[in-house]
């Protein structure tokens, strides 16, 4: 290897660390990085070419690099750190679509500004959350020009993705000062703090409490705006191909989140294969119920059945921590090897959005799952397993930690993620996270944690919503498909309520592409397997195979593929006996797996 070349990469993966960090200081508290806590990110359109050219100039040093004689690690380190600039600068051309509509009801400064302002622990702490605080009304500023720019390009949201947010504004907006979610820091915490005078308390409280009456009546401005400007101005077609060049920038979006170049139509293509496939796994287990019925009609029994429905938030919420601690955690050795000790933790969704979402873990912080218990009765309990596999352990918690533990470079590590600003934004790769959650679903089977046919027809629902999603997102945004029309399609097939349905599919509205990357991740591991273990045979060891697919972190699928091949290939140059104890495991995995499928789920794969 060319002296220096690598050492290149690791430097450049730093700097470009360093400049995320400071381009986004809300995140940087939420990490820890306290350099940056007096700063807001900026919304002003100014910061799209900046932030572009800043790019540019990381990407030309970077394309100098010789990749001669790199390992397929530093290979796969630069291929990665490659598409992410490439990602970025290949969206610039999008970025008066997307980022000039910087919020909607599933993000925006509404949601996540109060829960990423503030590290307060010493004096210069508080004199910096007041700095943040009065910096605030000028970014609501900001956010009210970009929203200006898009009426202007019509180019705005459709209604049904901005009509909840001055609900959620709302939620913030107090008439008394010190009951704002933004005073807090100087109630509890400036209390207990010490070394702090008494006297400089009381004039930081003042301060504060003066920052946000100003922070308070800014919310205010944004929120009348919204309902008395903006949303008179919303475009009235459903699809972003209703907007100018929208063809072009929905496939940018689907490009984006799959990390592979498929048109919508392949994309609708594979979707309807799905659904049929999985389908027909649904009415094998109906038959052997003896339910005859449609799959609608089946779901709508169970959930009128009151062994499946509980309207206790609590009991939910002790259910789903006996899922992750008592049923999965014991199992997980047979399937991974070095689990990173981190824990998860179950709590309450604050706004009525998903089914369940994962917040993600930090050195200081556990990862959290979250539960949307708006309406508890419609979280029936045979889909309380594949929820937990989903968001939790083998999914997204495990995951994440493995990448926390891993030696990634740190923008890999912990990336941000945003969707509004799509794809004029650095990739976190969708189909990878999404992909890994859903095998993750798949997963469990083998494990044998789905109990019984209900649990096992909860997995197949969630299963046929994903496949749902590629024909339903690419048909709303390229064959001008009805919102109602998505709406009855997916409850069809589905164990949904109307309205969780309806708030589904005001998510694809919202997020173009985001939804298809699921099952093209899912779709796409499970081939990778399927090959590791037709070329390896007695060589391939599970856990090997899922520390290969873990510990290298997101990546986009290219990648992925060649991070697979390169093991298989290593594997078969360098093949080491399974130990002992390895060989019992894989034939308890076959034989649980065996079992399953003569007693359980007989023909039901296909």
């Amino acid at each position: 290897m060319l002296p220096g070349q690598y050492s290149t990469v690791t430097s450049l993966e730093k700097e470009f660390w360093t400049w995320r960090m400071a381009d986004s200081p809300n995140y940087a508290t939420y990490l820890g990085y306290h350099d940056y806590n007096d700063r807001l990110r900026s919304f002003n359109m100014s910061i799209f070419d900046k932030r572009k050219n800043d790019i540019e100039a990381f990407n030309a040093r970077l394309q100098a690099v010789s990749t001669t004689s790199f390992t397929p690690i530093q290979k796969a380190d630069y291929d990665i750190l490659a598409d992410t600039f490439a990602s970025y600068l290949e969206g610039h051309k999008w970025a008066l679509y997307s980022a000039i509509n910087p919020m909607n009801f599933l993000g925006g400064i509404q949601l996540y500004y109060p829960l990423s302002m503030a590290s307060t622990s010493t004096r210069g702490d508080f004199e910096n959350y007041i700095v943040r605080l009065k910096g605030i009304p000028n970014l609501i500023q900001d956010v009210m020009d970009t929203f200006n720019k898009a009426i202007e390009l019509n180019r705005t949201l459709n209604r049904l993705s901005i009509e909840p947010v001055p609900g959620q504004i709302e939620q913030l907006l107090v008439n008394d000062t010190e009951d704002s979610y933004f005073y807090r820091h100087f109630k509890d915490k400036l209390n207990a703090t010490e070394y702090i005078s008494e006297t400089d308390k009381q004039d930081l409280r003042a301060r504060g409490a003066s920052a946000v009456q100003a922070v308070n009546q800014a919310y205010a401005d944004l929120k009348d705006y919204i309902q008395n400007v903006y949303m008179l101005n919303t475009r009235p077609g459903i699809g972003v191909n209703t907007l100018a060049n929208g063809t072009d920038f929905y496939r940018a979006c689907l490009k984006w989140h799959l990390s592979v170049d498929m048109s919508p139509e392949e994309v609708h293509t594979l979707g309807l294969q799905e659904v049929d496939r999985i389908y027909k796994n649904m009415q094998t287990v109906m038959t052997r119920q003896n339910f005859d019925g449609t799959v609608k009609e089946y779901f709508a029994a169970l959930n009128n059945d009151s062994r499946f429905v509980w309207d206790d938030a609590d009991r939910i919420l002790a259910e789903y921590e006996n899922i992750i601690h008592d049923r999965i955690k014991p199992k997980l050795p047979l399937f991974f090897k070095n689990i990173p000790d981190i824990p998860i933790v179950v709590v309450k969704l604050s706004y009525d959005g998903p089914a369940g979402g994962y917040g993600s873990a930090t050195e200081e912080y556990p990862g959290v799952f979250y539960v949307n218990l708006f309406r508890p009765k419609e979280n029936p309990t045979y889909e309380f397993m594949n929820l937990a596999l989903h968001e939790a352990s083998p999914g997204h918690h495990l995951q994440h930690i493995y990448g926390m533990r891993a030696d990634l470079p740190d923008y890999r590590r912990q990336p941000e993620l945003s969707f509004f600003d799509v794809p004029f934004y650095f990739p976190f790769y969708t189909a990878y996270v999404e992909g890994w959650a859903l095998y993750a679903e798949y997963l469990g089977v083998e494990m044998g944690l789905y109990k019984d046919d209900y649990e096992l027809m909860g997995r197949y629902s969630a299963e046929m919503l994903r496949a749902c999603r590629l024909v339903v997102d690419t048909g709303l945004h390229h064959f001008n498909w009805e919102q109602q029309r998505a709406v009855e399609y997916m409850l069809n097939y589905t164990s949904f309520s109307r309205e969780a349905i309806t708030i589904e599919v005001n998510r694809y509205i919202t997020w173009p592409g985001q939804a298809c990357a699921y099952k093209i991740g899912e779709i796409r591991i499970r081939e990778l397997r399927r090959k590791a273990e037709s070329e390896l045979g007695s060589l391939f060891d599970i856990r090997d195979f899922h520390s290969v697919v873990l510990t290298n972190g997101a990546m986009p699928l290219s990648v992925l593929d060649d991070t697979v091949n390169d093991w298989i290939t290593t594997i078969k140059n360098n093949p080491k006996p399974v130990s002992a104890a390895t060989t019992m495991q894989q034939r308890g995995i076959i034989h649980t797996f065996g079992l399953l499928i003569c007693v359980l789920l007989r023909n039901v794969f296909v």
